[in-house]
This record gives C-alpha cells, sequence and structure tokens, in this order.
C-alpha cells in the first residue's frame, strides 16, 4: 500500500460493531472514519478524500438507502457499499440498484470487506 491511508467512512448505529470494523480496518493500515448516523456522515466536511463508504441500511432516523441517495446525488463517483443482516434478495436489489457497488452480508467477512476496499 501507499504512504497515504485510504479513509474508509463506516456507518453505524451498532456500536460493537461500528468499534470492530474501525479496529480491523486500522490494523490493516487503512484510517476508519466511524459514524453512529447517516446524518453524522453528512455533517462530515471531508468526503472527497474517502476511498469508500460503508454503510448499514437499517438504522434508525435516516436508513441506510436514503443516505445512499443523498450521497449519490452529492457525491455520484464516491464508492459506497451497503451492509446488512437481512437475507433478502429485494434489499440487494434496492442497494445495487440505488448506486451501491456491493451489499455485505453480516456478519461481515474480513476478506470481503478488504476485496471492497481494494476494488
Amino acid at each position: 500500500m501507499s504512504a497515504v491511508k485510504k479513509s474508509v467512512a463506516i456507518v453505524d448505529d451498532d456500536e460493537v460493531l461500528l468499534e470492530a470494523t474501525s479496529g480491523f480496518l486500522e490494523a490493516m493500515g487503512y484510517e476508519p472514519l466511524p459514524f453512529p448516523s447517516g446524518e453524522s456522515f453528512l455533517t462530515f466536511d471531508q468526503k472527497e478524500g474517502l476511498t469508500l463508504l460503508l454503510s448499514d441500511i437499517n438504522m434508525p432516523g435516516m436508513s441506510g438507502f436514503e443516505l445512499l441517495d443523498i450521497v449519490r446525488k452529492k457525491h455520484p463517483d464516491m464508492r459506497i457499499v451497503m451492509m446488512t443482516a437481512l437475507k433478502d434478495e429485494s434489499i440487494i436489489r434496492k442497494a445495487l440498484a440505488g448506486g451501491a457497488q456491493a451489499l455485505l452480508q453480516k456478519p461481515i467477512l474480513a476478506d470481503d470487506l478488504v476485496k471492497c476496499i481494494e476494488g
């Protein structure tokens, strides 16, 4: 990897998953940027430098689908990967149709996450 760390924003209301994913990414040499909600991510003003946005779908308040729609309109080139614990084909289709590059199934496998980041 280059000397510049790749930044990955993680949006999830599950604090344990947010901390675990952040710790894993940091150990792998990435710069994790954790956010507990879509609303908090939208206040972040350095979105242009992100390598990837990783967002949960089911969250209180703003859903991951709502966040996907807003970010896709404002930052059409941003790479976005959604994640969910639900096993529903319609959710996968909706995420991909909305502009997500992939949908990861929770619990997320480390290899799958790295593949999405390295894209």
